[in-house]
């Protein structure tokens, strides 16, 4: 039976299932769900982490934490105390994180937006639509450090791709630690009078490896499957205002000695509590990161991810079910716009004005851009006007069906348009507790060279805690082109699956295992095998103290129709390729002051081998300093000639306080020959406004072994929120 008919009766028997436990409510069958109530302030409550109004003296604790993990379901080795209040302005969470062993605190990152999950932290989850799968997280960790992010479709690895405007302070004391947090109703979107919300609270105790949760205390679900949260009602009149946000910006700089000032303003207004509009006039990105370079020695171009926060801003919305977390296919790839050319040579293509539409309505899941860009002479590319539009409903708990369109060709070279149509069936409560979900799409594109072509394919997955299954297979048309999307690799069909074992021995100091088998299987369109690859993890294993080491057999096979050039003067001729692969990796926990890093592969690449090094070494002495150094190395001979490749990354970024920060990035790849810095520098004068500056240089190194200038940028941007 193909994988098509397979995809159709697994649906069908999906959406019977599904149907049947429509009326289920998250927490059924899995024990009570907890309800919390905010309780309405009668004063002002002062930002400082001290919870000493009256208010919060009076208010009650919602509930004991439980363990998650190590110990499912056993009380939490450390007491946790979460209230909960609101006013006019905000909702305002307090929690009291006691600790018997307050010198075991790990607390090193201070930065916004920095990675928390190295530290003690705790996350507050919101659901105010109360759909059970869209919402906001929150984390805060024991030096005041803020992370935040949207959580679209449950999705099971938080994101940090949105920048609310939300405020918290942290006091430490010589019994743990105390954060107070103030989440302004006007950064969030909901629906006046709306009853109740989704609420979970998890605290990360990083030295006892413990995390602890308030609702849906399981391994088998994440913090971000707000189908398992809690629940947060008295909030009944809790209003947004009018909504509307005004952000004028204004900056100056110079690129390579020409000065270059300029001014903009993005305007975000709520069309209705739910659905939000944003327009960005004159849009300046002249803060965004720069990207981590890579050296490619495929076939096929390399994936690079979006940085830019006005397309990063509601992104969720725009994904697709089943293609969301992965590269083969995205048929909305927002880098496409405002950017030209690769990596090395490209530039940036000005936009004029962007227009964007997310939200929920009803039960519906609503995402628009249109975005129009200006002329470039010296590319050259005229001036364009690129559309997607994104349309979702949702069915039963956790399911939805979408259509998905976009329009227009940023590289100017002619029509170009897909659309497609896609479904999910999802659950987390399987067999009671139990996480699967299947996905299905179909897409179409029309492109005014190659003309009309398809893609399609399904993923079903079965994510849990002891056996981690999936098994995802897509075809891609030859002539498939997405002009606003990226397809690295069209005229394929693909099926990949992966069988994880993953058994918590409780001896031996070791928290899990993980023994995984995941095979790829890649053809054309005819049926002819032009890859296959099978990882291997008969060695897997995570600490409880945090250490993780492996090792990994991987055989490979690939078949090559034509010549490529894998490094210059290397070509690799047609034929058919099979060797063998092996990876040694060993990580230190990541809430040591020093984190060190070590992956080696050695084996075979076509007709010839390959050494592979990677290692990396983090300093993080205290919460203000952080250092970092790696280095990425292939050695590789084949019997066309040899060659290595090497990318060495250094990183020392030093913070003043949770709102100053000075970022340091320097990056050379021997295969471009390129030396490139970053110093990026930046002040939130408060939540909302912030002063960047940043300066970017770079040199070549020449035959003889010096440098010369290639590029010298530096420009400082103030923007300043205006919220009505």
């Amino acid at each position: 039976m193909s994988p098509v008919r397979i995809a159709v009766l697994m649906a069908a028997a999906w959406n019977l299932a599904g149907a049947a436990s429509a009326a289920q409510q998250p927490g059924d069958a899995r024990g009570e769900t907890p309800v919390a109530t905010a309780r309405r302030a009668t004063g002002p409550i002062a930002m400082d982490g001290r919870l000493h109004e009256s208010d919060w003296l009076i208010a009650p604790s919602i509930g004991p934490l439980t363990q998650r993990e190590p110990l499912q379901g056993q009380p939490a080795t450390e007491d946790t105390e979460v209230r909960v209040l609101y006013d006019e302005e905000a909702l305002y969470v307090g929690i009291v994180c006691h600790e018997d062993h307050p010198r075991g605190i790990v607390s090193t990152q201070l930065t916004r937006d920095a990675n928390l999950d190295v530290d003690d932290r705790v996350t507050i989850v919101l659901d105010p639509f109360f759909d059970h799968r869209n919402g906001f997280f929150f984390q805060v960790n024991p030096a005041g450090a803020r992370t935040d992010g949207q959580i679209s479709d449950n999705a099971q690895n938080l994101i940090r791709d949105w920048d609310g405007i939300w405020d918290a302070a942290v006091t430490r004391s010589a019994d743990g630690w105390t954060a107070e947090i103030a989440i302004p109703f006007k950064t969030l979107r909901f629906k006046p009078g709306q009853a109740v919300w989704g609420f979970n609270v998890e605290r990360q105790t990083k030295h006892l490896f413990e995390t602890d949760r308030w609702a849906a205390a399981r391994v088998t679900s994440w913090i971000g499957n707000l189908a398992d949260a809690g629940q947060l009602t008295g909030l009944e009149d809790a209003r947004q205002g009018r909504g509307l946000d005004a952000r004028p910006y204004v900056s100056g700089g110079r690129d390579t000695g020409d000065a270059q000032f300029a001014g903009g303003l993005d305007v975000f207004k709520n069309l209705t509590p739910n659905l939000n509009a944003s327009i960005t006039v004159n849009t300046d990105f002249a803060e965004t990161e720069a990207d981590i370079r890579q050296v490619n020695l495929t076939r096929f171009p390399l994936f690079f991810p979006e940085k830019r926060t006005f397309f990063l801003e509601g992104a969720g919305v725009f994904g697709v079910p089943g293609l969301a977390s992965g590269t083969d296919l995205i048929p909305l790839f927002t880098r496409r716009i405002g950017l030209h050319g690769d990596e090395d040579t490209g530039g940036q293509v000005p936009i004029a004005a962007g227009a964007k539409i997310v939200g929920r309505q009803s039960d519906y899941n609503i995402g628009v851009l249109d975005v129009q860009t200006r002329r470039v002479p010296e590319a050259p590319l005229d001036p364009e006007n690129l559309f997607a539009a994104r349309l979702s409903r949702n069915l039963f708990q956790q399911s939805s069906i979408g259509a998905i369109v976009t329009n227009g060709n940023p590289e100017g070279s002619g029509r170009n348009n897909l659309i497609g149509a896609d479904a999910r069936f999802a659950t987390s409560t399987f067999h009671e507790n139990k996480n699967a979900s299947l996905a299905l799409f179909v897409q179409r594109t029309d492109d005014h060279a190659s003309g009309v072509d398809y893609a399609g394919g399904f993923l079903v997955t079965y994510p849990n805690d002891r056996w981690d299954l999936w098994l995802d297979w897509k075809q891609i048309g030859e002539r498939f082109q997405p002009a606003l999307g990226f397809v690295p690799r069209a005229g394929i069909r693909k099926t990949v699956a992966r069988v994880a074992f993953q058994p918590r021995p409780a001896r031996w100091a070791i928290r899990q295992f993980f023994f995984e088998f995941e095979p790829e299987y890649i053809t054309d369109l005819h049926n002819t095998v032009e890859n296959w690859r099978l990882f291997t993890a008969p060695f897997n294993v995570r600490t409880e103290s945090g250490e993780h080491l492996e090792w990994n057999f991987v055989p490979e096979f690939e078949r090559l129709d034509a010549a490529f050039e894998i490094s210059p003067g290397v070509v690799v001729p047609i034929g058919s390729y099979q060797w063998h692969r092996f990876r040694a990796e060993a990580n230190t926990a990541t809430k040591r002051r020093w984190v060190v890093d070590l992956t080696y592969w050695w084996g075979g690449l076509y007709d010839g081998t390959r050494r592979q090094t990677g290692a990396g070494l983090t300093l993080k002495p205290n919460a203000h300093v952080s250092m970092a150094v790696r280095v990425d190395r292939n050695d590789i001979a084949l019997r066309e000639g040899a060659f290595f490749t090497q990318v060495v990354t250094a990183r020392l970024d030093y913070s003043f306080t949770p709102d100053v920060s000075w970022q340091n990035l320097q990056q050379y790849d021997n295969a471009s020959r390129l030396l490139a810095f970053q110093s990026r520098f930046r002040w939130i004068l408060k939540p909302g406004n912030d002063l960047f500056v940043v300066v970017n240089r770079g040199w070549t190194r020449t035959f003889d072994g010096g440098f010369e200038s290639t590029f010298d940028r530096a420009s400082s941007k103030l923007q300043y929120t205006f919220r009505f």
